[in-house]
């Protein structure tokens, strides 16, 4: 399992392989784990200049009993230190997308007496209440917020009020569960679907445990969000904040870990660190890579409008995909024809980065037409530079299957 001790070691877990895709970005050395032959997990390693720490990766599927089980088993096999899940929700009420929620009492919504009419008998969990005050104290701060490649505008809140979780997805503020909710809970911020699963686990193998969620929609938006991207903005929020809190829990090391070098033209730094993405573990994120560029593309071209918090999202991605290019040429490989097509790629990632950062300042547009020419230049030169990435990926992959590493 590592080297960590066992109290360094933490579970975190989603419900979506999105969620989890977004974790991956933030751990190194990644590997899988299988303690059996129906058990296995992601782990990683978080460094940060507190120190570092083993991370296990669970995805757990939806649903409170389903992580429940999934969460209870991923405790017994790993003993983890700490439990975090990190996911999306929808907001209730106070919280828009882009705010973080880290709920202070979880309900379960769906617990009661079915007599005449249903009578609720509300089960709240209660996160460990260590990891609550640091949680409080990083949202007063807002020094998560510096886990962001820019602070945006208007900034995020973080709530740490409660919020209710059921099996049910609830999409519609006209619904009568809607009403139901706001009737019987109503100090709740958000909904989701895990979370009294997840705490019921922790709470049965005495794990200190806490939830940290990103608002994605407000219920009667959730399609129309869903398809603009919102989820992966939301849970980059997530973990911005669970990372932060998680590096606030480390104890203090005697030798911090490496500090990630600077990006861009004046980083001088030619040593290669060593929390840096090797190549072999960067050729073998390809697919992902691709798949959010591809992503990012089909939204351009079926969305109706462009929103700036989208391409915030997106500016961030590309940041972490940059930095993993920096990294990979400190070091660059021997072969001329896989050093150029890296080359090509660290260049079309920059473009591209240029081009969504100035989508995102022309978007949405204005009532001028001087206003619309601009915001459909931003979006041609950004639809062009995203296919040309996406080119530049494609013929790095087709390097690794003529030369495997």
């Amino acid at each position: 399992m590592g080297e960590h001790k066992e109290e360094q070691r933490v579970l975190i877990v989603t419900a979506l392989s999105l969620e989890a895709r977004e974790v991956q970005s933030h751990l190194s050395s990644l590997s899988r784990l299988l303690l059996a032959t129906d058990s296995q997990y992601e782990i990683g390693e978080f460094r940060d200049t507190r120190g570092s720490c083993e991370v296990i990766l669970k995805e757990s599927g939806q649903l409170n009993k389903t992580c429940s089980a999934v969460t209870a088993r991923a405790i017994v096999e790993t003993r983890p230190g700490l439990a975090i899940l990190i996911g999306v929700a929808g907001s209730l009420r106070d919280a828009i997308p882009g705010d973080v929620v880290v709920p202070e009492l979880i309900y379960d919504y769906e617990s009661g007496k079915v007599a005449e009419h249903f009578l609720p008998r509300p089960r709240p969990h209660r996160p460990d209440a260590h990891l609550l005050d640091l949680a409080r104290s990083i949202a007063r701060s807002e020094s998560w917020l510096q886990r962001l490649p820019s602070i945006p505008q208007p900034r995020p809140a973080c709530y740490t009020k409660p919020l209710v979780a059921g099996d049910i997805l609830l999409t519609s503020k006209a619904s009568g569960l809607y009403h139901f909710i706001r009737t019987y809970y109503s100090d709740a911020v958000a909904v989701a679907m895990e979370d009294t699963g997840f705490m019921e686990a922790a709470y049965r193998t005495q794990t200190p445990a806490i939830v940290v969620r990103g608002i994605s929609d407000q219920l009667d938006d959730k399609q129309e969000r869903d398809a603009q991207g919102y989820q992966r903005l939301a849970m980059s929020h997530a973990c911005a904040f669970a990372f932060e809190l998680l590096s606030q829990w480390l104890p203090p090391s005697t030798q911090p870990a490496p500090e990630t070098p600077p990006v861009g033209p004046e980083s001088s730094t030619t040593a290669l660190p060593s929390n840096a993405t090797p190549l072999p573990i960067f050729l073998q994120q390809l697919p992902a890579h691709k798949g959010l560029l591809g992503e990012a593309l089909n939204m351009l071209l079926t969305s109706p409008m462009i929103y700036k918090d989208q391409c915030r999202h997106y500016c961030q991605q590309l940041q972490r995909l940059a930095t993993q290019l920096q990294q990979v040429l400190m070091n660059p490989p021997a072969d001329r024809a896989l050093r150029l097509r890296l080359d090509n790629l660290a260049q079309a990632v920059k473009e591209l980065q240029q081009a969504v950062e100035h989508l995102r300042q022309c978007c949405p547009p204005g009532d001028t037409r001087q206003e619309q020419r601009a915001y459909q230049g931003a979006f041609q030169q950004t639809c062009h530079s995203l296919q040309k990435a996406l080119e530049c990926l494609e013929r790095l992959s087709e390097s690794q299957d003529k030369r495997p590493l």
